[in-house]
């Protein structure tokens, strides 16, 4: 079964849309956001810019670069947010799957560790860790 670039969940054979994430489903590298996607990170660059303490636009503008595959802007930003708040277990978890698409899979199991360590809850986060150790369950 195919699985989502940009959160790791498993995709229907013929999906279009990832069903948790909402990303486009598209060839690998090709960009997975639409227009919309673009214009509302362009909005969140300028909260950023205009409030740079504003993390929920941070986080936000993370979101959107990753869905279009931009994933060193993203962990750039998801670094930032994780400085002012290190207990956002999602951010954690985000900032692996840019790693990992980075090429940095030991930093990638570092972060979803220890998003691991304050969700223990969160499937998402083990579906992360098992793509990264290559376990299946």
């Amino acid at each position: 079964m195919p699985l989502c670039s940009i959160c790791g969940s498993e995709l229907e054979e013929d999906a279009r849309f990832c069903s948790e994430c909402g990303a486009s489903i598209g060839e690998e590298g090709e960009s997975g956001a639409s227009d919309t996607i673009r214009d509302m990170a362009q909005e969140y660059a300028m909260r950023v810019r205009e409030h740079p303490e504003d993390m929920s636009a941070r986080y936000d503008l993370a979101l959107a670069y990753m869905y279009d595959r931009k994933w060193g802007r993203a962990a750039e930003h998801l670094l930032v947010v994780l400085d002012a708040e290190p207990t956002y277990a999602d951010a954690h978890a985000n900032l692996s799957v840019c790693y990992a698409r980075l090429g940095q899979p030991d930093e990638a199991l570092v972060s979803i560790e220890r998003a691991i360590e304050l969700d223990p809850e969160k499937k998402r986060f083990r579906k992360i860790r098992r793509q990264l150790t290559g376990h299946k369950h």
